[in-house]
């Protein structure tokens, strides 16, 4: 006998998630844009989702991890490490820059190019896909965006390319991306993921 599909409610996490096969995506995906409902619980799933990542302590990263995992590839490590943050000054290429995952938040990607340990900031590019809802979060300091492409809605305002945010401490919001958006961040790595 075979078990019974699950129904739309039962699959938001796995669709907060990313992980569904393409039959449940189109399903749940057809089903959230006629229910509002769906569309709010989605995203409770995805902010708590998002918040997990910010609950964990951070964890020290072997320095040799990046080549011991080109090895195991059997492939040559294709950027090389940038200079030392110790330098006077830091440049990276964009030939040099390396896009990743974000972290908890899917089809979006990010290219750090500064951590600033001692002010507790971050400094990155990032990109994100068509229909992206980055997690509502509270600003544990000054956030700066530069727009680059793109359009960013934040408290009911669009943004475009040549635009610039600037997010006081304190501060709370949760950016959608109707077509798509890439842009330049500054921004603590304290901020507050509430769920």
């Amino acid at each position: 006998m075979e078990p019974e599909p699950l129904c739309v409610s039962e699959l938001l996490a796995a669709f907060s998630l990313d992980i569904l096969d393409e039959d449940d995506r189109q399903r749940v995906g057809n089903a959230i844009a006629q229910c509002p409902e769906l569309e709010a619980e989605l995203a409770d799933f995805r902010a708590a989702a998002s918040a997990i990542a910010y609950s964990a302590p951070s964890q020290a990263i072997a320095p040799d991890l990046k080549d011991r995992l080109f090895e195991k590839l059997g492939v040559e490590s294709p950027v090389a490490e940038p200079p030392s943050p110790s330098s006077a000054q830091l440049f990276i290429r964009s030939e040099e820059r390396v896009w990743q995952p974000h972290p908890f938040v899917p089809r979006v990607t990010i290219a750090r190019l500064f951590v600033d340990r001692a002010r507790r900031e971050l400094t990155c590019l990032l990109r994100a896909e068509a229909g992206v809802t980055y997690p509502y979060h509270r600003h544990a300091a000054i956030e700066e965006i530069f727009m680059l492409e793109g359009d960013l809605e934040v408290e009911g305002q669009v943004y475009y390319g040549g635009d610039y945010l600037r997010s006081s401490p304190g501060s709370t919001h949760a950016p959608y991306t109707q077509g798509g958006c890439m842009f330049f961040v500054r921004t603590s790595i304290d901020d507050e993921y509430p769920s």
